[in-house]
C-alpha cells in the first residue's frame, strides 16, 4: 500500500511539468500553434475571444464553439 503514495507523488510531479503546455500564448508563433489569429486592435465580437497575446497590446483571438 505504501507504493501507492510514491506512485501518486511521481504522477503529481509529471503532471506539473506538463502543465506548461496549457499556458496562454505570448507571441505570434505560439498563437498560431494554438489555433488562434493575431488581431490588430481587438477580437471581432462575433464568436471569438482573446486567450493570450501576440505582442504587447495585440490579442490572440480564437473562435469560441458554443
Amino acid at each position: 500500500m505504501k507504493i501507492i503514495y510514491l506512485f501518486f507523488a511521481v504522477l503529481l510531479v509529471v503532471l506539473q511539468s506538463s502543465l506548461g503546455f496549457m499556458r496562454a500564448p505570448n507571441n505570434a508563433v505560439q498563437c498560431k500553434q494554438a489555433g488562434g489569429t493575431c488581431s490588430t486592435d481587438h477580437c471581432p465580437p462575433t464568436s471569438t475571444r482573446a486567450f493570450g497575446r501576440c505582442q504587447q497590446g495585440i490579442p490572440c483571438c480564437r473562435t469560441v464553439v458554443s
